[in-house]
C-alpha cells in the first residue's frame, strides 16, 4: 500500500520545523510501512548527502503515539506498531488526525530538525448496524385504525465516518399488515412500526416481522431486529346463542324450582370478553309476572319454576332472554324462550291487550305531552267457564291510567293524569281479570308503558354563579372552570352544548362538549380585577331549550408592577437654618398590583451623600442644619421598593433647593483698613464722583443681598452725595476753602431682606484745594485734551527743567519750615495737656478739618481740632449712631468694632484671609471663599477725579499750599454764621502727627481713642 501524502515543510536556520502528512487506513496489520520523513520532508535538498546519511529520527516526546507508531531511527520509515482501530482513537469525529513530533538530528554536524507528522487514520466499514435488544415483542389492539403507529428503537453503528454509519431501513416481510415509517432527525433516525390492514385477532392473534438497518460502506453491512406483534382482543364479537328460539312444554302445578329450560351461547372473544351472563330483557313488557313465575340462572342459562303455574286456555309465555358478556363495552344479543303450560284443572279469564299506538313486545309509546282521556290500548277478556265462572271483572294497577269498558268488547286503556317522563319514564302497568267463581281465579296482564321524551325542559346549571381565580400573566388556554348543565329531557332533547354570551368579549373559550372554559388571552389585574361573563346551555331539541350561568373570575396578582412615579422628578424647598430633623416633603409612588405587591417603602440611594434622610414612608428629613451659602441645591436618588417577592423597584431623582435666610450682613470690601481716604478737589463741579462703596452680601440673590448705602456719620455739612442703591459717592455741592479739609465719615450698608443686617464702614473724604487753573485743566476735555497733548509733547524739556527746579525750591522751603516748627512750638501734640483755642466755629461746620492760623492777637501754630457735635445722633432713619467701638444701641452683637481711622477690627463674614478677622468669631461661623484683594478698589484706581488713596500724602501735599488773609497770618476765615463754640483738641496721641500740613499715620493699635468727657460712648470723630 502507498500511502497518500501531503507535505508542507517550512525551513529555519539553524532549526527547521516542517510539517508532513500521511494517510493510513484503520484495521491495518502491525508493522504496515506508513511512509518515510526523509521523503516527504526533502531533508536530502537542504543538507550535504554526509549529513543526510547520519541522519537520526526520534520521537520527540515520547507520548501515546510511540505506543502506536515505530519509527526507524536510521531511515525515518514509520510503521505501525499496533493495529489500529479509528472508533477507538477518535471515537466519532469526522476526521481523524493522529499528531507527533519528531527529532531528526546529525551526527556527523549540530544540524536538527524538527518535523511534526500528521497522521489521517481512513475509516474502513468494519461495524455492523446492532440493535439493542434484537428482539422485541409489541402490543397492538385488534381494533386499531389503520395509519396507527408504534414506535421502534433505532439501530446503532459505530464506525466514525457518516458514509460507513447507518443510511437506510426495512421491513420484512414487506406485504404484510405492518409498514415501517422512517424519519431522519438531528443525525439519527426515527422507526415507526405503520398499521396498513384492519386486525382481526379472532383469525390472527400474532404476527413475525424483521426491521433490517443497512449502513453505507462500500460493502454495506446490516443488522436486523426481530419484532413479534402481538394482537390483543377488543370485545368485537357479540355471544351467539345456540338456536334463536327455544320451545317447551310443563304442566301446570309443577314444584317450585323445577327446572323447565337451558339456553346457551358462544363468544369468539376471549378472556372477560367472552364470559357470558344471561338474564331476563329488562324491556319486556310482561317481565314482573315472568319473574313471579319463573328465573334464570345467570352463569348456566337455566329457566325454573318459581311460582304457581296456572293453565290457561292457549297461554304460552314469552320470554326474552339476554346473554351479555363482561368486556368493558358488553355486548349482547337475544333469544326468545316459549313455554306452554298444559292443562290440569279449571282456567282462569283469558286476557289480551292490544296496543293502538308504536310499540313493542309487551311496550307501548306515550308522548309525555299526551292529553288526559287519550286512548293507548284495549283489553280483550275471554273466559270460555260458564255461568259465574265466566263472569269477569277487571282493574289496572297504575293510577296514572284507568280502564273503561266497552260493551261487549272489553275494555280500554285511558291516561288519566298528565304523564312527566322526568318523573317516571316506564309504568309498569297490570291489567288483573278475574272471574266471579268459587274460588275465584283470575288473570294478570302486564305490559310496559314508555313515556317518550319531549323537550319539555331547559338545561340546568349546577351552580348559578361559577366562581374562579387566574394567576395574571397566564398562558393562552389555560384552564379557568368547568361548568356543567343537566337537562331532565332524553335523547337528543338532553345533550347539551355549552357556548358563550357576547359579553365574553372573545377573552373566554369553551368546549362546547364539556363545558370546559379555558383564557383566550393574556389577563392583567392591574387593567382589570375581575371579568364577569355569561355562559349559555342549549339542548338539542327542536326547538332547543337553553339557560345561563354567570361566570366571575377574579384575577390573582402576582409581582409584575414595579412602583411608579407619578413626576419626572420631586423638587422640595428647605429654609436654611432649619432645626435638624425638619421635615422638607415626602416622595410618593403607586403601585398597581395588590398586598404586599403594592405596598411600597422607600430608601435614600446608598450613593448618595446628602444631608438628608428618608423614612420608609417616603417622608425626608434633614439630619443637620443646612447653610445656603456652602450649598444652595442638592440632588440625590430615592428608590421605592415594593414588598413583593421578588421585589421590584424603581428610582427617581429628588431636588433640593435651600432657601435663603438673611443671615448674612453686608461685606464691605472697600474702604478698608489698609485703603480708606479717598479725595476730591474743593473745585470739582457739583456732580462729579468721588468714589464707590464696594460691598456684597452671601445671601441670595433677592432683597437679602440687594444693598442700601447711607451715610451714618460725616456729612452733617451735605456736602456729599451717596447713591442709596449704588453705594457712588459723589460731590453735592461746593464748598469753599483755602487749605485742604478731611472729614471722618461713615456709611451704614443694609440689605433689603424682612429682617436687615447691616455694616458700618468709616473711612476718610479729603476735600483738596487747589487753584482755578488746575481745575480748568482737569475740567478741560475733547479737543482742549489734544491741543494739551501736542502742548506737552512741544514743550516736554522746558516743563522737565521747570519741574526740577521747583522740587528743589519746595525742598528747601520744607527744612527751614521743619526747623522753624521745632524751635518755636510751644507743646507737640505728644503732650497729656490740650491747649484750648477760641474760634468762630459754626454747628454746621462741626468735623471739618481745617489749619486755622494765629488768632489777631497773636500768631499760633496750625494746631487746632474740633470734635463733632452731640447734637448729630440720629443722621440715619433707623439706626443710632455708633459708638466708637461699633456697639448699636437698638440692635444685638455688635457686627463692627471700628478703630478711629474705619478699620475694622471684628467682621463675622470677612474672607478667611483677611485681616480683620479675629479670633471672636461667633459660633457655627463658615468660612466663605476668599475674596479679590481689595486695593482694585481704591478710589485712585477706578476715578476720573483726583482722589487720594489714602497711602500717603495727597496729590496736593498740605506744606506746599498756603494762603494769606487780610492781616496775612494762616488760619482759615470760616466765615459761616453762628456763635463761638469752645472746641476742645481731642487726644490724638500716637494717632496724627501735625508736621507743617503733614497728616502722617500712625502705628494701628494707637488710632482707637475716645474723648475723656465723652460719656455717651459715641464716636466722635476728629479733623484736624
Amino acid at each position: 500500500m502507498t500511502p497518500a501524502r501531503t507535505v508542507v515543510f517550512l525551513l529555519f536556520l539553524p532549526i527547521c520545523l516542517g510539517s508532513i502528512s500521511f494517510t493510513l487506513q484503520e484495521e491495518e496489520p502491525i508493522d504496515t510501512l506508513i511512509g518515510n520523513i526523509a521523503t516527504e520532508s526533502e531533508l536530502a535538498s537542504n543538507m550535504t548527502n554526509e549529513e543526510f546519511k547520519s541522519l537520526k529520527y526520534d520521537f520527540l516526546d515520547q507520548t501515546k503515539m510511540a505506543s502506536l507508531f515505530t519509527i526507524n531511527n536510521d531511515n525515518g520509515n514509520i510503521y505501525t506498531a499496533v493495529v489500529i482501530d479509528r472508533e477507538t482513537e477518535c471515537s466519532f469525529k469526522e476526521v481523524c488526525s493522529l499528531d507527533f513530533d519528531v527529532m531528526v538530528r546529525s551526527t556527523v554536524s549540530t544540524r536538527y530538525e524538527i518535523i511534526s507528522v500528521n497522521i489521517i487514520i481512513l475509516d474502513v466499514n468494519d461495524r455492523s448496524p446492532t440493535f439493542d435488544p434484537n428482539v422485541i415483542t409489541v402490543q397492538i389492539s385488534e381494533s386499531e385504525a389503520v395509519g396507527t403507529t408504534i414506535g421502534i428503537d433505532g439501530a446503532s453503528d459505530s464506525d466514525s465516518s457518516a458514509k460507513n454509519r447507518i443510511q437506510n431501513y426495512t421491513i420484512l416481510p414487506v406485504d404484510g399488515p405492518f409498514g415501517l415509517n422512517v424519519t431522519k432527525k438531528d443525525g439519527g433516525y426515527i422507526l415507526k412500526l405503520v398499521l396498513k390492514k384492519t386486525l382481526d385477532r379472532e383469525s390472527i392473534n400474532s404476527y413475525q416481522v424483521d426491521i433490517v438497518a443497512f449502513d453505507g460502506g462500500l460493502h454495506p453491512n446490516s443488522g436486523t431486529l426481530s419484532v413479534t406483534v402481538e394482537v390483543t382482543d377488543a370485545n368485537d364479537h357479540s355471544p351467539v346463542f345456540s338456536q334463536s328460539i327455544y320451545e317447551t312444554k310443563v304442566r301446570e302445578g309443577v314444584q317450585i324450582g323445577t327446572s323447565v329450560l337451558r339456553v346457551s351461547a358462544s363468544d369468539a372473544d376471549e378472556g372477560k370478553n367472552a364470559e357470558i351472563r344471561y338474564h331476563f330483557s329488562p324491556t319486556q313488557s310482561d317481565l314482573d309476572e315472568i319473574k313471579k313465575i319463573f328465573a334464570i340462572n345467570d352463569t348456566t342459562g337455566d329457566i325454573s319454576v318459581v311460582g304457581d303455574l296456572v293453565y290457561e286456555a292457549g297461554k304460552v309465555y314469552e320470554i326474552s332472554i339476554e346473554a351479555t358478556d363482561l368486556g368493558q363495552q358488553p355486548a349482547e344479543s337475544q333469544c326468545m324462550v316459549r313455554i306452554t303450560v298444559e292443562d290440569f284443572g279449571n282456567n282462569p279469564p283469558k286476557v289480551r291487550v292490544n296496543f293502538l299506538s308504536s310499540s313493542s313486545i309487551g311496550m307501548v309509546n306515550v308522548s309525555e305531552s299526551s292529553k288526559p282521556k287519550l286512548v293507548i290500548a284495549h283489553v280483550n277478556v275471554e273466559d270460555t267457564d260458564s255461568g259465574s265462572n265466566g263472569v269477569v271483572t277487571c282493574d289496572i294497577s297504575d293510577n296514572s291510567f284507568a280502564l273503561e269498558a266497552v260493551q261487549g268488547k272489553g275494555y280500554v286503556v285511558l291516561i288519566k293524569s298528565p304523564l312527566d317522563r322526568e318523573t317516571k319514564a316506564i309504568h309498569n302497568v297490570t291489567v288483573t281479570c278475574q272471574d266471579q267463581g268459587t274460588p275465584r281465579l283470575m288473570t294478570s296482564v302486564h305490559f310496559l308503558v314508555h313515556v317518550q321524551d319531549e323537550n319539555d325542559h331547559s338545561p340546568k346549571f349546577k351552580q348559578a354563579i361559577y366562581f374562579s381565580a387566574i394567576n395574571e400573566n397566564n398562558a393562552v388556554g389555560d384552564f379557568i372552570t368547568q361548568v356543567l348543565a343537566i337537562d331532565d329531557d332524553y335523547g337528543l332533547n338532553a345533550l347539551v352544548r355549552y357556548q358563550l354570551s357576547s359579553d365574553s368579549n372573545n377573552l373566554f373559550a369553551i368546549n362546547p362538549e364539556t363545558g370546559v372554559i379555558t383564557a383566550n388571552t393574556r389577563f392583567d389585574r392591574e387593567t382589570n380585577l375581575f371579568y364577569k361573563f355569561t355562559v349559555i346551555a342549549l339542548d338539542r331539541g327542536n326547538p332547543p331549550k337553553s339557560s345561563t350561568a354567570s361566570v366571575v373570575l377574579n384575577i390573582s396578582d402576582i409581582n409584575d408592577n414595579p412602583p411608579v412615579f407619578q413626576v419626572p422628578e420631586f423638587q422640595f424647598f428647605v429654609l436654611e437654618n432649619s432645626d435638624p430633623y425638619t421635615k422638607i416633603g415626602s416622595v410618593s409612588a403607586t403601585d398597581k398590583d395588590e398586598g404586599s405587591n403594592g405596598d411600597v417603602v422607600f430608601k435614600l440611594s446608598q450613593n448618595s451623600d446628602v444631608p438628608f434622610t428618608v423614612q420608609t414612608d417616603g417622608s425626608i428629613l434633614t439630619n443637620k442644619s443646612l447653610d445656603r451659602e456652602i450649598s444652595s441645591s442638592y440632588s440625590f436618588q430615592v428608590w421605592a421598593r415594593d414588598l413583593g417577592s421578588p421585589s421590584l423597584s424603581s428610582e427617581i431623582t429628588v431636588n433640593v433647593l435651600v432657601r435663603d435666610q438673611n443671615d448674612n450682613a453686608p461685606f464691605i470690601v472697600y474702604p478698608s483698613k489698609d485703603n480708606n481716604t479717598m479725595s476730591i478737589s474743593y473745585l470739582a463741579p457739583v456732580g462729579s464722583k468721588i468714589s464707590s462703596i464696594k460691598a456684597y452680601d452671601l445671601d441670595e440673590e433677592g432683597p437679602n443681598s440687594q444693598l442700601e448705602y447711607l451715610f451714618n456719620n460725616g456729612n452733617e455739612l451735605d456736602i456729599f452725595y451717596i447713591g442709596r442703591n449704588t453705594g457712588k459717592i459723589s460731590l453735592k455741592k461746593t464748598y469753599q476753602i483755602d487749605m485742604d479739609v478731611t472729614f471722618a465719615v461713615s456709611v451704614l450698608v443694609k440689605d433689603k431682606g424682612d429682617n436687615p443686617q447691616h455694616n458700618i464702614t468709616n473711612f476718610y473724604i479729603v476735600l483738596k484745594y487747589s487753584n482755578g487753573t488746575t481745575v480748568e485743566a482737569l475740567e478741560d476735555n475733547g479737543n482742549k485734551n489734544i491741543v494739551i497733548s501736542v502742548i506737552i509733547v512741544c514743550f516736554t524739556i522746558l516743563i522737565s527743567a521747570v519741574i526740577f527746579t521747583v522740587i528743589c525750591i519746595l525742598c528747601r522751603q520744607d527744612k527751614k519750615l521743619k526747623k522753624s516748627y521745632i524751635q518755636n512750638s510751644d507743646k507737640t501734640l505728644y503732650d497729656q495737656k490740650v491747649p484750648e483755642v477760641v474760634m468762630e466755629v459754626t454747628p454746621e461746620i462741626n468735623g471739618v478739618l481745617c489749619n486755622p492760623g494765629d488768632t489777631p492777637t497773636k500768631k499760633k501754630k496750625k494746631e487746632v481740632s474740633f470734635t463733632l457735635d452731640e447734637e448729630n445722633h440720629n443722621m440715619v432713619p433707623g439706626f443710632s449712631n455708633q459708638d466708637f467701638n461699633g456697639r448699636s444701641h437698638n440692635q444685638g452683637p455688635p457686627v463692627l468694632e471700628p478703630d478711629y481711622d474705619g478699620a475694622p477690627t471684628e467682621f463675622q463674614n470677612f474672607p478667611p484671609n483677611s485681616p480683620y478677622i479675629t479670633n471672636n468669631r461667633p459660633s457655627g461661623h463658615k468660612q466663605r471663599q476668599p475674596l479679590p484683594s481689595t486695593d482694585n478698589f481704591s478710589d485712585s484706581s477706578g476715578d476720573t477725579t483726583t482722589a487720594d488713596s489714602g497711602r500717603g500724602g495727597s496729590d496736593l501735599d498740605l506744606s506746599h499750599i498756603h494762603r494769606q488773609d487780610d492781616t496775612g497770618s494762616e488760619y482759615a476765615k470760616l466765615q459761616a454764621p453762628g456763635s463761638l463754640n469752645k472746641v476742645h483738641l481731642p487726644h490724638f496721641d500716637n494717632f496724627i502727627q501735625h508736621t507743617h500740613g503733614h497728616l502722617k499715620a500712625q502705628p494701628y493699635s494707637a488710632m482707637h481713642q475716645t474723648h475723656s468727657n465723652n460719656t455717651s460712648g459715641q464716636w466722635n470723630p476728629s479733623y484736624v
